[in-house]
Formats: structure tokens, sequence, C-alpha cells
């Protein structure tokens, strides 16, 4: 599996992807526990949104920054761009 577990952040305002995150490695069962992620879904392959309460719990333990008043979160798995053979096209 090549994707990372991320805190992804959407704008309340246009809900468009504004800002992301990545999870230590170390974190990402405290993260799956915290999102309610099952069991059925090991690699966190859905996106799990967030209340802020659990967006805070995650990144309070991960020592990351985020905005709830700003932003919508989820749990989330996203390839790395030098992991991935997607392209950005216009």
């Amino acid at each position: 599996m090549n994707a990372v577990g991320k805190l992804t952040g959407y704008a309340k305002t246009t809900e468009l992807l504004e800002t992301v995150v990545t999870v230590p490695a170390t974190l990402i069962p405290f993260a799956r526990t915290v999102a309610g992620v099952p069991a059925s879904d090991p690699h966190v392959l859905k996106m799990y949104p967030l209340t802020a309460p659990q967006a805070e719990a995650i990144a309070a333990k991960a020592e990351l920054a985020v905005e709830p008043d700003r932003f919508g979160y989820c749990l989330e798995a996203i390839a790395e761009p030098e992991r991935s053979r997607a392209s950005i096209t216009d």
C-alpha cells in the first residue's frame, strides 16, 4: 500500500480541499480508533469524516495543527506524489 494516513481539511464555505497533514504511521492505530474505522478497512481506503473533537484528538496526539472553525476534517489515505503514478492535468 503506497498511501499514507492524512488528516484532510475541507473549507466549510466551499467544500474544497485546502489542507492536508500527514498522521505519523505510529499513530494510525490511534487515529483509526478515534475515527471509528472498522476492522474491515485496515488500510483506511475510505474517507472518514471527523467531528471537531475527533479531529482535535488526533491532531493533539500527533502534535498537528487543525482549524476546526474553518475546516471540516476527514481521515483518509492518500498516496504521496513520489509514490503515485497519477498526474495532474488541467
